[in-house]
């Protein structure tokens, strides 16, 4: 049997209820409830209005934006394939709902209870065993992980916190694994690479690598000190977009995007930040920088709204040697030259020749910080070396072109 309706719960209060069409296939009606303030818009798309939002022959972008995908998604259809026959958007949003990314959450019952499993970060760090740890994680937190990406991951909820509520059981961490056959080291690819942003200046989410190389660990930044629930929305979200329309852009509309979006007061700054990742992109030769890896953060949709830290930055052309940009600049796909990017960042972000210059010199210095990070590395773990020393190489080509206009 299909579910008829999930209510919406936005920071732990009820908002409205996602119910199907009874004269449509695949299409979602939601309604605000009368008594729902302003600050609970469940979307900065969607104010708080009387009328229904359609949803046009699939789920609305916000309520996609975090269904899991690939791996993750497949593990949740074995897991439930044999209680839900139907198994669509909602039924997925009914299993992970509890636990999402942002402030939103979804539940077929009248409230939130959404307790993670705790997990000992610390074991996962320094684990040597033979056995498959993800998969054992994979068994414990699937239903807990209400977060996107073909990439295998999970949510956790550390042991230890550190936000001061002792009742607070949400996850707080992403565990990310991935194929060794198809993209090897890929954990270690992506630890770098944040590397060389949080290097170049630029605001990132906190990431740590395990000791043998197969995890990556985040620390989720949708959180204030005080445990609230930040809200998130990805630029597919924000664009309108589903979440296979990520690559149907442009980067001067993203640019566009975000002057639309962040409040007044963060604007210059989460432009200058938006303009930093792009050169980091091209100086790491990422291909994946797409719409659903940028987002904004805020309290309430009516206060500040902010770009949200740099995440999943890592090097595609590492598996891919003839990858292109995720998203069109300058109406191509090819990684520009430092010329374009000049004129990228002065036409479409609004900044000076100075500024895009001083950024494009912070970000080289990022990459050059991050290599010699990575040869030490390769130094202390002979088995990476060759990972080690292609990562080496295209960095330098991407180093190049972005400082010379090579």
């Amino acid at each position: 049997m299909k579910r008829s309706s999930v209510n919406v719960f936005v920071s732990g209060a009820r908002a409205g209820i996602i119910s199907r069409s009874g004269l449509e296939d695949d299409t979602f009606l939601f309604s605000y409830d009368g008594d729902c303030p302003e600050s609970h818009a469940v979307s900065l798309t969607m104010p708080v209005v009387s009328d229904q939002y359609d949803s046009m022959n699939t789920i609305h972008p916000v309520f996609e934006m975090n269904l899991p995908e690939g791996f993750l998604r497949k593990k949740l259809e074995l897991m439930f394939s044999k209680v839900m026959k139907h198994f669509d958007s909602l039924s997925l949003l009914e299993i992970v709902g509890k636990s999402q990314i942002g402030r939103l959450r979804f539940s077929s019952e009248d409230s939130i209870l959404g307790e993670v499993p705790a997990q000992n970060i610390k074991s996962l760090l320094s684990y040597k065993g033979t056995e498959d740890l993800f998969e054992d994680l994979v068994n414990r937190f699937a239903t807990s992980s209400g977060i996107s990406g073909v990439q295998p991951k999970v949510l956790i909820r550390s042991e230890v916190a550190g936000i001061g509520r002792i009742t607070d059981k949400g996850a707080t961490h992403i565990v990310k694994s991935f194929d060794p056959r198809e993209y090897p080291e890929l954990a270690a690819n992506e630890f770098f690479s944040m590397a060389a942003a949080r290097y170049s200046g630029l605001e990132t989410a906190q990431t740590r690598l395990s000791l043998n190389r197969k995890l990556l660990i985040v620390k989720r930044f949708d959180r204030e000190k005080n445990g609230a629930w930040l809200g998130f929305e990805d630029f597919c979200v924000l664009s309108g977009m589903r979440s296979d329309g990520r690559y149907l852009s442009s980067y001067e509309r993203l640019a566009q995007q975000i002057s639309r979006y962040v409040s007044p007061q963060h604007l210059l700054n989460s432009l200058e930040q938006f303009f930093g990742a792009i050169v980091l992109a091209c100086g790491i030769r990422n291909g994946d920088a797409h719409l659903k890896n940028f987002g904004v953060l805020y309290r309430t949709p009516e206060k500040t709204v902010r770009l949200a830290p740099v995440y999943d930055m890592l090097s595609t052309k590492l598996y891919f040697p003839h990858d292109v940009l995720a998203l069109e600049l300058n109406g191509s796909k090819n990684f520009p030259s430092r010329e374009q990017l000049i004129r990228f960042g002065r036409q479409a972000c609004g900044l000076s020749s100075r500024k895009t210059q001083e950024i494009i010199e912070n970000v080289t210095s990022g990459i050059d910080q991050a290599t010699k990070e990575l040869r030490n590395f390769s130094e202390k773990n002979k088995t990476s070396r060759k990972f080690a020393d292609r990562l080496i190489g295209i960095y330098s080509e991407g180093r190049e072109s972005i400082a010379k206009g090579a």
